[in-house]
């Protein structure tokens, strides 16, 4: 495996690679991205995953204790 270094800015999620690297193109790679982190806040908050399970109740914690549930289940063995 080998590596390059470069820098670049992402727009609208691409990161386009330079020229010289244009052996690249086509091929697999590993990417990691390194960044600033930035002290200011963003203009616009991002766009949230859409997940929220802050109102999910587990029917079978509503009855007894979350770790009273868990030591129950270990006994089955």
């Amino acid at each position: 495996m080998q590596a390059i270094e470069f820098e670049a800015d992402i727009q609208d999620g691409m990161v386009k690679i330079p020229d010289e690297y244009g052996d690249l193109k086509n091929r697999h790679a590993r990417i990691v991205v390194l960044y600033e982190n930035s002290t200011s806040e963003p203009s616009e908050p991002g766009p949230s995953s859409g997940l929220d399970f802050s109102s999910v109740k587990a029917p079978t914690l509503t009855t007894q204790e979350g770790v009273e549930y868990q030591r129950s289940m270990r006994d089955e063995w």
